[in-house]
């Protein structure tokens, strides 16, 4: 059994897993992660959204009992960290125009945040909201309070998603018999992980790929400054493949990884170099580079986007760090420097937390993709276990069988996406075409 003090559970609702983890503080401030489970999973969660709320509880429940047998404790509630595709920023002013000059006070400002809490979306909730600068007649401040001015402006930027995507947690996790501490936001205690303040003060964007999903997190002067989630990433290139050449989603998986890059190899001869496959068949390695490459040209074209329309490009001195399972894909770096603007050498992976971390001997966070989970337990810090209760006591009840119940648009889309315009080539059909042409908007702006 470990020894007894506070142990600390986060869950994370991941596109391709769902995961669990669990860990202790410890003195010296470092990480103490004792156990990892993941459920692999491949219709309960769609783009970061609860999709199937009885086939998500069950894994929650799974994870749980091991994570239980595993550290000799019982836990009974957790930290849940919240992402998924409807969740961006909302830019939203609220002014206060006086008599006379005055000297602003605290109880001033609190009324201008109250007062834009209480903005309505359609069907959105405000999840969290990030201040920026003040503005006092023509000045600019991030600290107003104490400056004399008979107006003064306050600039929010409201983190806002889809009222179902926290209610859906909730269900899930109280069928699976756990309280919820907290739902923090992914993205932001990701790029509190991740990021130096050093580099936010200078201006950097966090892209963190995942299986379905690709979250844009933009700050400057250390304030967030926008926050999007693309609905693209990585598993769109292994579904690419699988459709266009007939192939299973494991073995495509497969091929992507061994084969693929998002940035077309200068070999002249890779053409030639032909793979078997499946049902006595060849690819060679010319075609599935060319389907993975576009695909991840259109992410990579809809992040630069997100910078380019909101004029960061100047501002961003500390370039652009990558992270997520998505971001492993050979040639990542170069893409983004070719298509950005921005050099190579301000395009860079992100590997390892800021975080000094300790793990049990079978425990492996290696993997990119337990960034965001590990983020979520750095940003948590009260105790999860309690006492068994006694066998005559009511069972948690999970219903097993699968109902889908379905809590989202598959067609929806953030804010804004677009996609490189196609132009026909012999042997892509107009699927893919000319990715450095003319770029459209798929969609109006989601707020």
């Amino acid at each position: 059994m470990v020894a007894e003090k506070n142990i600390i559970v986060a869950f994370e609702f991941g596109s391709s897993a769902i995961r669990g983890i669990a860990g202790q503080k410890e003195a010296d401030g470092s990480l103490h992660i004792l156990a990892t489970e993941q459920e692999k999973i491949s219709d309960s969660i769609r783009r970061g959204t609860v999709y199937n709320i009885n086939k998500t509880t069950s894994a929650i429940t799974r994870i749980k009992e091991r994570l239980n047998e595993k550290l000799g404790i019982y836990i009974t509630r957790a930290y849940v960290g919240i992402a998924g595709q409807s969740l961006h920023t909302a830019n939203h002013k609220v002014c206060r125009t006086y008599d006379h000059s005055l000297q602003i006070t605290q109880e001033m400002v609190d009324e201008l945040m109250d007062e834009n809490r209480n903005v309505k979306y359609t069907d959105r909730e405000i999840l969290e909201v990030e201040a920026q600068e003040y503005r006092l007649g023509i000045d600019k401040s991030t600290d107003p309070i104490g400056i004399q001015t008979d107006r003064i402006e306050g600039n929010y930027q409201n983190i806002i998603a889809r009222c179902s995507l926290q209610e859906n947690i909730r269900n899930c996790m109280h069928e699976a018999g756990l309280d919820i501490l907290d739902i923090p936001i992914t993205p932001l205690e990701l790029a509190k992980a991740l990021l130096p303040d050093t580099e936010k003060r200078s201006g950097c964007a966090l892209v963190d790929i995942g299986a379905e999903t690709t979250t844009v997190a933009i700050f400057t002067k250390n304030i967030l400054r926008h926050l999007v989630t693309i609905p693209l990433g990585g598993k769109n290139a292994t579904n690419d493949l699988a459709k266009l050449k007939n192939l299973e989603i494991e073995e495509a998986e497969k091929l992507k990884i061994s084969y693929g890059t998002a940035q077309m190899s200068q070999d002249k001869n890779f053409a030639d170099r032909q793979l078997k496959i499946s049902n006595e068949r060849t690819l060679s390695e010319e075609e599935i580079q060319r389907i993975i490459s576009a695909r991840y040209a259109e992410i990579v074209a809809n992040v630069a986007n997100q910078i380019n329309k909101g004029q960061w490009e100047n501002d961003l001195l500390s370039g652009i760090t990558l992270t997520g399972s998505g971001a492993l894909m050979k040639g990542l770096t170069e893409a983004f420097a070719n298509m950005t603007g921005f050099g190579e050498n301000k395009i860079k992976l992100a590997k390892q937390l800021l975080a000094t971390l300790k793990s049990a001997s079978s425990v492996d966070t290696s993997e990119i993709g337990f960034n965001s989970i590990i983020a979520l337990l750095m940003s948590a810090n009260e105790n999860c276990v309690g006492e068994k209760p006694s066998e005559n006591g009511e069972e948690n009840k999970v219903v097993e069988e699968a109902t889908d119940t379905e809590t989202m648009d598959d067609n929806e889309t953030p804010e804004e996406t677009i996609t490189p315009e196609p132009k026909k080539k012999k042997g892509f059909g107009s699927y893919f075409g000319n990715l450095w042409g003319k770029m459209k908007d798929m969609v109006n702006e989601d707020e």
